[in-house]
């Protein structure tokens, strides 16, 4: 059956799904995913881009698209109900950006303004209900801007649970919570584009005691990544701690922050070890991207235990007194001898 040009087919049995769930609260909370895969799911629907007519083509994992200002892009978003009963769904189109801790890709909630690529999507239905053991094809459209700025804008088409399948009250107040589960959308505006990134407010943190044998030696490196550019990108940032003279202590290379959007602010932590009792350490944090933008920032410390030097001083202190009073106690008993009646024994025949 066909409603608005939705199409709808029986689906296919469950077999190979992966999970992906995105819990989004109605309060408005953020949809976070980890690495794409060719459907979306959370083990009871599917979100996707509908698949090619042509059998030999590749299915897709997440949209990717391409156009010039004042332009409409056409394409369709399957959902796929996995469960024995009817579902329905609220749809919309979502603005994406990076979690601020972290960098995890997330989606704008529904009741949120909508400014960028979330905003350009243009679908038939806002609410649709799917039967148990379908799928439905949902075609739409990108209108980009006239005024949009070139490069690449992030967002995703979601689809939303209408029933509230629970509720958290951890904060204090009961709010209901409703089930979604989201597919990437990339529209890369034709125009200039240039990659950029930014590191900046590195800090390095220690775990070391105030004597030799306290503390572990391990420690943590916190740093900002910013893209400035207008693509979106994958850094890679590596973390060095040299003492003095330029000694390596630790190098470590971190490649878990997946994707920073244009414009996105991330805190990144780094485990860092090998970290000395006392030393001038200096955190250097590089960060380069496959498009040959990079930047570099530190921060340096001094590793000054005072109360172990403290301890020190005090235990030479300590020995010191104690040397000096045997060595007092020594001589007064020389000169106590020195000072004593002369007795003279004579020496019997």
């Amino acid at each position: 059956m066909s409603l608005l040009g939705i199409r709808t087919t029986r689906s296919p049995g469950r077999t190979g799904l992966l999970l992906a769930l995105s819990a989004l609260v109605a309060a408005g909370a953020a949809l976070l995913s980890g690495a794409p895969a060719v459907a979306a799911d959370n083990g009871a629907w599917s979100v996707a881009p509908t698949p090619p007519a042509a059998s030999s083509a590749a299915p897709r994992s997440y949209f990717v698209l391409e156009g010039e200002p004042k332009t409409t892009l056409k394409d369709s978003l399957r959902i796929q109900n996995l469960t024995k009963k009817s579902i329905t769904f609220t749809i919309y189109g979502a603005d994406g950006y990076n979690t601020e801790k972290g960098g995890f890709f997330a989606l704008k909630g529904n009741d949120e303004p909508q400014v960028d690529a979330g905003s350009w999507v243009r679908l038939p239905v806002t609410t649709l209900t799917v039967a148990a053991r379908t799928q439905v094809d949902v075609p739409f459209t990108i209108k980009i801007p006239k005024n949009a700025t070139p490069g690449d804008h992030a967002g995703g088409l979601v689809a939303m649970n209408n029933a509230i399948e629970g509720t958290d009250d951890s904060g204090g107040f009961n709010v209901g919570v409703q089930r979604a589960v989201a597919a990437r959308l990339y529209v890369r505006v034709a125009g200039a584009t240039t990659p950029g990134i930014e590191v900046s407010n590195v800090k390095l943190d220690t775990d070391r005691g105030a004597m030799p044998w306290t503390g572990s030696g391990n420690g943590t490196v916190t740093y900002t990544v910013e893209n400035t550019g207008n693509l979106r990108v994958s850094p890679t940032s590596t973390v060095t701690l040299t003492g003095v003279g330029g000694r390596e202590l630790d190098t470590v290379v971190d490649k878990s922050l997946i994707e920073v959007l244009p414009g996105q602010r991330v805190t990144m932590t780094t485990k860092v070890s090998g970290i000395p009792w006392t030393d001038r350490v200096v955190a250097t944090v590089k960060t380069t991207t496959a498009e040959g933008a990079q930047s570099e920032a530190s921060d340096t410390i001094w590793l000054t235990p005072w109360p172990g030097f403290g301890l020190g001083i005090l235990l030479l202190l300590g020995l010191a007194t104690f040397l000096y009073l045997r060595h007092t106690a020594a001589r007064r008993g020389m000169k106590a001898a020195e000072s004593a009646p002369r007795i003279d024994i004579p020496v019997g025949k």
